[in-house]
């Protein structure tokens, strides 16, 4: 903003000014100055507000009436302040109302108080404008923005990369140091695995590293900013090494030193650094690896970004490979963000002191990020209500957050990465604790248990912090936390600590006998933690887990879905169906769900059906400005409003039709598939084009009423060389010498499994003869896909000349008569079949729609064996068509748009439901829907050849 004309009362300036007031007002230790001269080196220019903050990067906001000030903003960046070392690389621009021209000073001011949505935004970084289109924001938002924007995300992802790199390097140096000691050395390696949990000498030897270097970085700020450190004289690691009169650091000092730590506290970081330091001994190899450590803290400070950004997480998502095998995920900070963000709004409402005293619980903390970002959240509530307790870091670490995990490395992140919030204030004890019960935080399942005192410090070594004045354990009563916000493990850990395993079966019965059923083994450990969070949670707490989309879908789901829709109330599940389709998890390539909820005020006695805003994002967030943003964009869709879009993705309101069905509406990025899909599923056909909804003349039933589901692969038998299960052993029918009377439907074969009337791809030999003749009873003409992706299969549903078994790609149909079963395989095989699986499977991963045995029942299909005229009609249409299409030629699924085969298909399905296929306007819809099937991220898996084919339309 660089004009100073008046137009009516308030002149840009002024404008200014009022902002600049604004934010020195809030209560954040932060100097906000307007219009200031001499402020850029080497430029006349002046920015129009400059934000400082000790120890943190200095902000720059350019303003303007109308649109936020994009193009002053670009001529900013690369450029240093007065008074900084560093180039600015992200700059706030700022638009104004165009409405506040006609108010004086005073009167835009108390707007601003009143946090009036009279702002936009849009971010101006190094790597370009984001988003395309200004957001709307209330003054609030803009504190959020100032925050992350003294935040240069890009950079310190390439300073942690480099970080992890020269960590790994002095792991190494570590392990060569400890073998030229050779036995002593090799046992002191080994300690150093066993103290860390790792699985290797030299995984042990990074991670010891890693915790050495967060270690010292905790002492240096203690002893920077904390007075009663300082009191009872503890020296930064500088004045250690000046001390020395040799500029070394010693373990010796630095034992020393860390003891003056723990006797205030702390012990969940201090207790691995020092179990490890101890472990080493003296040596000046170490000593060096210890120096360079020091000046590795100092890089990372010197990007000074602690308060918001979690080094220590980042490193050991970097550091270690397998987290993967031990089931400890690492969340992205910008997802941490939406999560946190999404959830801590629904504390708007209470007061500063109600918001001050709210129990936060992560059951599985991991590293810290997620718990860190809502602990950050909730204290962005807590000053925009005007709360002012100087002693609020003390009281939330002492008596309001539980974090607990099995693994010590997890207490040392977690502690770490909640003291950095505030490290000029001590806390005495802490909540923050490793659990040695045999299921780990699961545990609390038992719904008599009150707490856990199953636990040990970080390490396993000395008291957890806390015990003594709480007993040894951590109090986590039946309806005690406001907040239940965790990213669980999804499956067992293989390796490493092998908690959170063991008598899971019995605890889950005990939950179950107090009706607390979300539990399914069958889902992994994710919906146990869900149970925890449920039964923990105080009516009006709010849950927020990241999850695996499955949770959506999935038939082992189906209990942790019922539970959710009769627990709890204003659900909000987001998944990313974007054109990027990349996975909001930093670990795998599985799509995940962010879900939201409100415990309902009293537990009703039986299932009630749920409201669930489902949220489609079309990219996953990308930073953490991004990822509050979103956040702040979904809490602003109406209650009222049921489908629609936003800047940054889709949503539609799905009202569950019975107990733990899928959330379909999750996974389209286009809103009108789910409308299209929903009628479907109820026996009706929605066209988008005129918004005109037809009846069928078939209702819609479950499969499991036309047929039977054959047993599954695991009893049917295995291929040969593969694990000995079932009763037969399977060879690929191409190479099979002779005639065998046993045939299997075993894999896909996308190369030949082209027509609806197809042929067995396995032949095999009897492994179990009374198991043999017990699986001939179930073989069958008729075949569902189960593992469908839509880019490489043409099938749905398969016909065999032939009697055969199922496999572990296809599941053999049991009871189908051939007349229903020609109805069935045709709908299946059209677009309107194709829509209706897209939205009942599990899209786990881009272009699939996976289907679970025990789902198969209830997959959606018209009453193709109703005895009425429709019924009657429907199967005869199917029978004297079903010849000529069953032999068609198919392309994949996602090739429907331009396949003329199965158009005809479509044409005939249309007709078997009492659609006119001579009605333009039929034809026009289905035409439509290949369309949108086709372009949807979920089903083309951004296939090149899919997307080349589709060219432009979206």
């Amino acid at each position: 903003m660089t004009t100073t004309a008046t137009i009516g009362n308030l002149t840009e300036p002024d404008a200014n000014s009022a902002i600049a007031d604004y934010l020195n007002g809030i209560g954040i230790p932060w100097d906000a100055n307007a219009e200031r001269t001499q402020t850029l080196i080497g430029s006349n220019g002046r920015p129009d507000i400059v934000l400082r903050q000790n120890g943190r990067r200095a902000v720059v906001i350019e303003t303007e009436y109308g649109s936020p000030a994009v193009s002053d903003a670009k001529s900013r960046l690369g450029k240093k302040l007065i008074g900084e070392t560093s180039q600015l690389t992200e700059v706030v621009a700022l638009g104004v109302d165009e409405d506040c021209k006609n108010d004086t000073r005073a009167e835009f001011l108390a707007r601003l108080k009143r946090d009036e949505a009279i702002l936009s935004v849009q971010l101006v970084s190094t790597t370009g404008v984001w988003p395309e289109k200004p957001m709307v924001a209330r003054p609030s938002d803009l504190i959020a923005y100032c925050e992350y924007a003294q935040v240069p995300q890009l950079e310190i992802d390439r300073q942690s990369a480099r970080v992890a790199t020269e960590i790994a390097s002095l792991g190494s140096n570590l392990v060569d140091a400890m073998q030229l000691m050779g036995k002593n050395g090799d046992a002191i390696l080994d300690e150093l695995a066993e103290i860390v949990g790792a699985e290797s000498v030299d995984d042990a030897a990074k991670i010891v590293c890693a915790i050495w270097l967060t270690t010292i970085d905790l002492h240096n700020d203690l002893a920077t900013y904390s007075p009663t450190l300082q009191s009872l004289g503890l020296h930064t690691t500088q004045q250690l090494r000046a001390d020395s009169g040799l500029n070394v650091l010693s373990q010796q000092q630095l034992l020393v030193a860390w003891d003056i730590i723990e006797s205030v506290n702390y012990l969940p970081v201090m207790e691995l650094a020092k179990a490890s330091l101890l472990a080493v001994g003296n040596s000046s190899a170490v000593s060096q690896i210890l120096m360079n450590l020091e000046t590795l803290s100092g890089n990372l400070n010197a990007l000074q970004a602690k308060h918001v950004y979690n080094f220590a997480g980042e490193l050991w998502q970097r550091l270690v490979a397998d987290r993967e095998e031990r089931a400890q995920h690492y969340t992205k900070p910008e997802v941490a963000e939406l999560l946190a963000t999404l959830a801590a709004q629904r504390f708007e409402k209470r007061t500063a002191d109600e918001v001050g005293s709210l129990d936060l619980m992560d059951g599985a903390c991991g590293t810290g990020t997620l718990i860190g970002a809502g602990e950050r959240a909730l204290r962005r509530v807590y000053l925009l209500k005007n709360g002012n307790d100087p002693n609020l870091h003390r009281k939330r670490m002492e008596g309001h957050i539980i974090a607990l995990d099995v693994n010590g490395i997890a207490g040392t992140m977690t502690a770490k990465r909640l003291t950095d919030l505030d490290v000029a204030q001590d806390y005495q004890e802490s909540r923050i604790a490793i659990v040695t019960h045999e299921a780990g935080s699961l545990c609390l399942l038992n719904p008599e248990s009150a707490g856990i005192t199953d636990m040990l410090g970080s390490g396993g070594r000395g008291l957890t912090p806390g015990q003594s004045s709480r007993d040894g354990t951590v109090q986590v009563p039946v309806g005690s936390v406001d907040w239940a916000l965790m990213n669980p493990p999804y499956s067992r850990p293989h390796i490493g600590r092998k908690q959170a395993t063991q008598g899971l079966q019995r605890l889950r019965q005990i939950a179950k006998r107090y009706q607390w059923s979300m539990s399914d083994g069958a889902a992994g450990l994710a919906p146990d933690f869900g149970a925890v969070s449920n039964m923990r949670l105080r009516p009006g707490g709010i849950f927020a887990h990241v999850l695996p989309l499955t949770a959506a879908h999935a038939k082992s789901w189906e209990s942790w879905r019922t539970e959710m829709e009769k627990d709890f109330t204003n659900i909000v599940a987001i998944a990313n169906v974007g054109s990027n389709l990349e996975s909001m998890s930093a670990d795998t390539e599985m799509n995940e769900l962010l879900v939201v909820a409100q415990k309902r005020d009293e537990r009703p006695n039986d299932w009630m059906p749920a409201n669930v805003l489902c949220v489609n994002l079309y990219e996953a967030p990308r930073t953490l400005s991004q990822g509050f943003a979103i956040a702040k964009e979904i809490d602003a869709i109406p209650v009222g409003s049921k489908q629609g879009v936003t800047e940054h993705g889709s949503y539609v309101r799905l009202e569950t039709p019975r107990e733990g069905f899928p959330w379909f509406a999750i996974g389209n990025r286009n809103f009108e598939m789910t409308s299209v899909a929903s009628a479907l599923m109820q026996g009706r056909v929605y066209d988008p084009i005129s918004q005109i909804e037809r009846v069928t003349n078939l209702v819609s039933a479950p499969l499991s009423e036309l047929a039977k589901t054959g047993p599954t692969h695991h009893l049917i038998g295995h291929p040969k060389g593969f694990e000995e299960i079932g009763a037969f052993e399977w060879h690929d029918v191409n190479h099979w010498v002779g005639v065998t009377a046993h045939h299997s439907m075993w894999t896909t074969d996308t190369k030949n499994k082209k027509r609806i009337a197809t042929q067995p791809t396995h032949a095999g030999v009897v492994w179990n003869q009374q198991e043999a003749q017990r699986m001939n009873d179930y073989r069958s003409h008729w075949f569902l896909s189960r593992n469908l992706r839509w880019t490489t299969n043409a099938l749905t549903l398969a016909n065999t000349d032939v009697l055969c078994h199922g496999g572990n790609s296809w599941s053999a149909l049991q009871g189908l008569s051939d007349d229903v079963g020609r109805c069935v395989a045709l709908w299946f095989n059209s677009i309107f079949g194709a829509i209706v699986r897209d939205a009942y499977g599990q899209s786990t991963q881009p272009g699939r729609a996976q289907l679970q045995v025990k789902a198969i029942a209830g997959l959606p299909c018209p009453d193709f064996s109703a005895d009425t005229a429709a019924g009657v009609h429907a199967r005869w249409v199917a029978g004297l068509n079903f010849a000529g299409l069953s032999g068609l030629e198919l392309e994949p699924f996602a090739y429907c748009f331009r396949d003329e085969n199965r158009w005809k298909i479509d044409d005939v399905v249309a007709e078997m439901i009492g659609l006119d296929v001579k009605d333009r306007s039929v034809q026009d819809m289905m035409a439509h829907y290949r369309l949108m099937f086709a372009s949807e991220p979920n089903v083309n898996g951004r296939n090149r050849g899919v997307l080349g084919a589709l060219g432009e339309w979206e």
